[in-house]
């Protein structure tokens, strides 16, 4: 009910802006008079215009496909992205217009460095387009369980510039878009969600045998048996060092629980850290 309140307001705001500005004689001339005035109320009215229609769209995109409110994915961060480019070009188009300044004739005399100045930024310009694109692609989605370089964790924010990823740990890891664009990104949602890896090295020392060092994961994991598909579980060896293996525990939960599969993780982890303890 707020959100249609406020989404009828800003459609009245921008009725009397516009009108305001064309049709009402005495702010008309006023405008014509103040050349400041009117570049205001034009961007008031590109303002409003903008933001109804984001929210517009957003809306229907959100209705199409069944969206709960107020959850978000890829594309209602695209839209918002787009929205705050085209509201900030036409902020800094106002403010040049309020000094007295034709902003095409401005543009023209500083191409030269418009152009540096696209060289010194060119990691901000990287970062949004990547951005633009991840926002619009399926590569992920919100919520979606990723690698990116050496990060895992859950995609909680796809913004202009950044992507935020909340890792096992509960921290929130930052990663530019150009550099998430550029790595690979392995998807563990879209394989299956339910399955779980825990990867780690271990000394070749500490090993007397690979199925005992199974067993003993597996038993610790026995109060969680109820939400783990019995046979499922699986110690793969990776790849054999001199003095250490590459291991990857594997197990599959009959549950989607993101909470839950944090806390069987966690117990693996210090399973193995605690297998490894006891044979120092």
């Amino acid at each position: 009910m707020k959100n249609k309140l406020s989404f009828f307001i800003k459609i009245g705001l921008l009725l009397g802006v516009i009108y305001m500005t064309f049709f009402n004689s005495k702010t008309v001339q006023l405008a014509y008079e103040y050349s400041q005035l009117k570049s205001l109320m034009l961007f008031v009215i590109f303002y409003f215009s903008i933001n109804i229609i984001s929210n517009t769209t957003k809306y229907f995109y959100s209705k199409k496909n069944k969206i709960p409110k107020g959850k978000k994915n890829n594309v209602h961060f695209g839209i918002e992205n787009i929205e705050n480019l085209l509201v900030g070009l036409a902020f800094v188009t106002m403010l040049i217009s309020l000094f007295g300044i034709n902003p095409l004739e401005l543009i023209t005399s500083l191409t030269i460095v418009a152009a540096a100045f696209a060289i010194l930024t060119k990691e901000y310009i990287a970062d949004f387009l990547s951005g633009i694109y991840l926002s619009f692609s399926n590569t992920f989605e919100i919520n979606d369980y990723v690698k990116i370089d050496n990060q895992k964790g859950k995609i909680v924010e796809i913004s202009m510039l950044k992507v935020k990823i909340l890792n096992d740990d509960s921290d929130i890891v930052i990663i530019p878009n150009f550099k998430v664009h550029s790595n690979e990104i392995i998807n563990y949602t879209k394989k299956d969600v339910r399955l779980m890896t825990v990867d780690f090295q271990i000394d070749l020392k500490f090993i007397n045998s690979i199925e005992q060092l199974e067993k003993e994961i597996i038993s610790s994991l026995e109060s969680f048996s109820e939400y783990i598909e019995p046979d499922s579980y699986n110690l793969k060896v990776v790849e054999m060092k001199m003095n250490y293996l590459d291991v990857k525990f594997q197990y599959k939960l009959n549950v989607s629980d993101m909470e839950l599969q944090l806390n069987i993780r966690k117990k693996t982890i210090r399973k193995v850290f605690s297998f490894i303890s006891s044979k120092q």
